[in-house]
């Protein structure tokens, strides 16, 4: 099933994403949630929070592409990526409780370390589901449509955990009268069961597509053979880094992702500070008018960029999407009237949500170069390949969240208070608009160099067929495979330069 040419069911697809839902919902706690609840309910410095953040970012962002080779290699009876879903779920349920309960510390450096050591917790936790799930998404189908509908699917579940994440924690503060402390930490528990069901539902929905492999059996006298496997293993997986570091169509589209996750993260982390001190917005307005629409619209716009993406291919729809998506930010959010919530606010809410959908062509383009990958060197990494791509982005936000910490500092903001200055109010208009507009807008621009369109891709599939054809042939025959040329040219993707 790994590359035959059979559809989906709609049960295997719609399983395959729901992990992205308890994921998703715990992603968001922390990117909307983190920064506020430290610095407002904990007391912590907002520039210590941002590093402390931005540390546990760099950690979790090595550990990445070590987690995807780990499961490129594992063979257990469960197969290879589905034991890592469950584990990752169960420890990522009890992280993300542990990271918003409030420890009884009274200084700055030990509420310093107690976050740094529970985001490290909750990061590496997401790691070893996130990885895995991902790179399965490219082995489950060689079909370039079908893997858009699966990133559609993943998609929109982790639109569903958005939801849950965001209108969860507003819905507590009112029940609770503003008491952001206990809101946050109930919603943190409610948002820990809800990663548990869907990494469940998630491990038992894949069991026919990650098939399982013979367990590995070592004996003292194939030590020293298994210890030079390993090593044969570890010189490879260095070289597999260096292919996908020099990777002509991956780079420019990993630079594109990263300059965008760093606008998303900035967004993110500001957004709360943004409604309540620039707008003046209450938490009702804020979760429900502003947020929720957000999240609806994000929701509904998927299907639509499917559509898009078959129609158009998918290079075009993800710059325009991108560069839409910068250039209204820079020019909406640093115009809008405090206090008021309709219109100007609803019309950021659905630009800005339609807009965000495009992101699932940009994470299906991974799984098609990995393709091109497969076609240069004969070897599958689809673990390698979106570690890679993880490690990446959490740099990037490691980045963000220290320079975020650092900005917001710079702009006066005081922690543990709710009133700050007009000064600040007019900082947080500057953060929230021009610069996270700038980065998407450069993101759009440096994917313009990504040399990948649908007809080259076509093309990749049409010769990686006839090569495991071939290949399929010469293992059925008694005779060992030679090497077999499947064109008389090489095929190399031209420099977009």
């Amino acid at each position: 099933m790994r590359r035959g040419r059979r559809r989906l069911s709609l049960r295997t697809k719609t399983g395959y994403g729901a992990v992205e839902l308890g994921m998703s919902a715990a992603e968001v706690m922390l990117l909307f949630y983190l920064l506020e609840f430290y610095t407002k309910v904990i007391g912590l410095r907002a520039e210590l929070a941002g590093f402390a953040l931005a540390l546990a970012m760099i950690w979790d962002a090595i550990t990445d592409p070590v987690m995807g080779g780990v499961s490129d290699r594992t063979r257990s009876r469960m197969g290879k990526r589905r034991p890592y879903i469950i584990l990752g779920s169960v420890l990522l349920a009890f992280g993300i409780v542990f990271i918003f309960s409030r420890p009884d510390i009274e200084t700055q450096a030990g509420k310093f370390f107690y976050l740094l050591g529970a985001y490290m917790l909750v990061n590496t936790s997401m790691t070893i589901v996130a990885v895995p799930h991902a790179a399965l998404a490219g082995e489950v189908s060689f079909d370039r449509n079908e893997r858009t509908e699966l990133f559609g699917w993943r998609l929109l579940f982790r639109t569903f955990g958005f939801m849950v994440a965001v209108l969860l924690p507003g819905l507590l503060v009112i029940y609770f009268e503003e008491r952001l402390g206990v809101s946050r930490t109930l919603a943190s528990r409610w948002i820990g069961i809800s990663i548990l069901a869907t990494g469940l539902v998630t491990f038992l929905s894949v069991r026919r597509i990650d098939k399982p492999a013979p367990p590995l059996t070592i004996s003292l006298g194939k030590l020293r053979d298994r210890y030079s496997r390993a090593m044969m293993e570890l010189r490879g997986f260095f070289r597999g880094l260096q292919s996908v570091a020099t990777n002509k169509a991956f780079v420019p589209l990993l630079i594109t992702y990263i300059l965008a996750y760093i606008g998303r993260t900035v967004n993110t982390s500001t957004a709360i500070y943004y409604y309540e001190v620039r707008l003046g917005l209450t938490e009702r307005q804020i979760h429900i008018n502003v947020l929720g629409l957000f999240t609806v619209v994000i929701c509904l716009s998927i299907g639509a960029w499917v559509f898009i993406s078959r129609r158009f291919g998918k290079k075009a729809p993800a710059f325009w999407g991108a560069l839409g998506l910068g250039l209204s930010t820079i020019v909406i959010y640093p115009l809008l009237p405090p206090g008021q919530v309709l219109p100007p606010m609803l019309l950021g809410s659905v630009l800005g949500g339609f807009l965000v959908g495009s992101i699932i062509i940009f994470e299906s383009l991974v799984a098609d170069i990995v393709d091109y990958d497969e076609l240069k060197t004969g070897v599958q990494r689809e673990g390698l390949y979106f570690g890679f791509w993880t490690m990446s982005t959490k740099f990037a936000r490691a980045v963000a969240l220290a320079t975020t910490g650092i900005l917001l500092r710079a702009i006066g903001l005081q922690e543990g208070q709710l009133e700050q200055t007009p000064e600040t109010a007019r900082g947080l208009a500057i953060l929230y608009g021009p610069v996270v507009g700038g980065c998407f807008t450069l993101a759009a621009i440096a994917f313009l160099f990504m040399p990948l369109t649908d007809a080259k891709h076509e093309r990749i599939q049409r010769l990686l067929r006839r090569r495991r054809a071939l290949r399929a042939r010469h293992l059925a025959a008694t005779e060992p495979p030679p090497d077999v040329e499947i064109e008389e040219e090489p095929f190399e993707l031209p420099h977009p330069l």
